[in-house]
């Protein structure tokens, strides 16, 4: 194509695709960074000893800081502090990358499958600003199915066989219309006051008209983290008291035998 050639070599098409490459090797470095909004500069064992000189961010570098404006009002500047949160554990060997070994409770903790994100702890909220998730007491114009089960009243139980309370009311998701927490008045021996637990937690017999929780037992369910006001539930209560009751499944405890079966 002498026409169109810059040299003999060099035409038009061979630049087009020269700025093409450019231009993607320019997107995803721009994407990089922007991923590195959130995680980064990374954590690693290095860092102890070191004054801190380990620092874990790769390539690109991490991107300076952007404002973001919030929907329902307020600003969150990223990459942001780290809310950094002690963590009660030690490596279980003298290598890094080893894993960590809770040191006490590990739900109360938060460790392994208990641990949870400092979200913010503000409530989570619809399009309009109403809170997404409500105790149905609250709002008398939500009920349920009639042909549904309705747990309500119902005792609750956990999985070493001690009854722990009964279900005094359904949290439910208002924006799209299903359970997601029961609140369980819970009886003397298991704390003697109102918390939440995740309903995906909770097995419901309609037959036998119980609660069972078979992630925690009485002393578990005693300490499940409570609520700053039992009208609202924050992000950040969401995710910890969620991680609590997974972290009862995976790290068990000691149970008699079950009184249910």
């Amino acid at each position: 194509m002498p026409a169109y050639s810059l040299t003999e070599q060099f035409d038009i098409p061979l630049l087009l695709v020269l700025l093409f490459f450019l231009f993607f090797l320019g997107l995803v470095y721009y994407l990089r960074g922007e991923d590195k909004r959130e995680g980064y500069p990374l954590e690693s064992d290095r860092t102890l000893g070191t004054a801190g000189r380990v620092n874990v961010v790769g390539f690109p570098p991490m991107p300076a800081p952007k404002v973001f404006r919030l929907m329902h009002g307020g600003t969150v500047t990223v990459p942001r502090p780290r809310g950094e949160r002690e963590l009660n554990a030690f490596s279980a060997y003298e290598f890094p990358g080893s894993p960590i070994m809770p040191a006490a409770d590990p739900l109360v903790d938060g460790i392994g499958p208990a641990s949870y994100a400092m979200r913010f702890d503000t409530p989570d909220l619809t399009a309009d600003g109403s809170l997404k998730l409500v105790p149905m007491r609250n709002h008398p114009h939500y009920r349920l199915e009639a042909t549904g089960l309705d747990p309500i009243g119902m005792p609750v139980f956990t999985k070493d066989g001690f009854e722990v309370g009964r279900v005094a009311d359904l949290w439910i998701n208002a924006h799209e219309y299903f359970p997601r927490y029961l609140e369980i008045e819970a009886n003397v021996e298991a704390g003697g006051r109102r918390v939440i637990a995740p309903i995906a937690f909770a097995s419901i017999s309609e037959k036998r008209g119980i609660v069972r929780f078979s992630s925690l037992t009485r002393a578990q369910f005693s300490r499940v983290p409570a609520l700053a006001s039992m009208d609202q539930i924050t992000m950040r209560e969401e995710d910890r008291i969620n991680g609590y009751f997974a972290g009862g499944g995976f790290f068990g405890g000691s149970t008699i035998e079950d009184a249910l079966s």
